[in-house]
């Protein structure tokens, strides 16, 4: 039997012991370019594996959960800290890898995140950007245009960065943007919020599911879509014990249900040890650019990144702002000649 790779050990940890010391390197290194050595590690520890391995590669495992877990530290801070600057009356939801360690998920231990992202509703969006400046927040400088992309188009405003601190905040209104062809609007996610601390939210796992697969597609960025579908994949696991029925009544009761359906086709075609196969362009482009390897995987990349546009915004906004981005491209490369 051949010796199992990284996508096998996230399946069935226990065969962590098949693996000879020549292939845990390839692991190593593709774990780390995947965004996904701390989930693995995170899996060994739960699968009693750890132990049995050998000194060097446990220091790397050892090093990546480390890791993680200081990020963790340092971001679940900074959302006590904006729980404390920013008016008590406004509800903070925190969305994305903070979410997933405020409420113990699986993926939450070893899993990296660079910054944290909340939302407040968007009536309550200009007074909490005031409280944020005051507190030491700063936005992005951008041009006239690009805050109009932001601020009319976008479910965010601009990141903003501390002064001291440097940490990154997104700050949000919506979990998917308003001129979106799948748009879901905030208070169609109201009955599912959980408080877990006090003035404190998170998305219930429905949604918390349904938040990652949305973000996924819509980003379309291929560096992070294994580590994305992983996150489905064991949100689903952990929540539903493997049935993703209640993800997709959801899903479609918002609209958004064939995103939904094919990222967990995607997700359970790469991480089910059961064998299933892909449903969908759409399921196949993602599992296909999401393995990355050769034509077929570049061609799914570039797929994915036009389907990602094409859902974000409509033609008659979206075919003015590709241009634009082109024109300024090619502008700023005959300065850098």
């Amino acid at each position: 039997m051949p010796s199992p790779g990284l996508v096998e050990l996230l399946q069935q940890p226990a065969r962590a012991l098949q693996v000879d010391e020549a292939h845990w390197n390839d692991i190593v290194v593709s774990g780390q370019d995947k965004q996904l050595l701390g989930p693995l590690a995170a899996a060994l520890v739960r699968a009693g594996v750890m132990p049995q391995l050998s000194k060097a590669v446990r220091l790397h495992l050892d090093l990546a959960l480390l890791v993680a877990q200081r990020r963790r530290e340092a971001a679940l801070w900074e959302v006590e800290n904006l729980r404390r600057v920013v008016d008590p009356e406004t509800p903070l939801w925190v969305l994305k890898g903070c979410s997933y360690a405020l409420c113990r998920d699986h993926i939450a231990a070893g899993r990296l995140f660079s910054d944290v992202d909340i939302l407040v509703p968007r009536a309550l969006l200009e007074r909490t950007e005031g409280d944020l400046i005051a507190a030491g927040w700063t936005p992005s400088s951008l041009s006239a245009y690009d805050e109009r992309y932001y601020r009319d188009w976008m479910h965010e405003v601009p990141p903003m960065a501390h002064v001291r601190r440097h940490t990154t905040l997104d700050l949000h209104h919506a979990i998917n943007p308003p001129v979106s062809r799948v748009h879901v609007p905030t208070d169609r996610l109201q009955p599912s919020i959980v408080e877990v601390r006090p003035g404190i939210f998170v998305l219930g796992p429905t949604d918390r599911a349904i938040h990652c697969a949305l973000h996924m597609v819509q980003e379309g960025d291929p560096q992070k879509l294994m580590r994305d579908l992983y996150d489905v994949q064991q949100l689903v696991q952990q929540h539903f014990n493997g049935d993703a029925g209640p993800v997709l009544e959801r899903a479609r009761s918002l609209g958004v249900a064939s995103i939904v359906e094919s990222a967990l086709s995607a997700a359970a075609a790469v991480f089910s040890a059961d064998g299933a196969v892909p449903k969908g362009w759409l399921a196949c482009s993602l599992v296909s650019a999401a393995r990355g390897n050769g034509i077929s995987a570049s061609v799914a990349s570039v797929l994915l990144l036009a389907y990602s546009h094409w859902i974000k915004m409509p033609l008659r906004l979206l075919l003015p702002h590709l241009l634009r981005k082109a024109w300024l491209s090619l502008q700023k490369s005959k300065t850098e000649d």
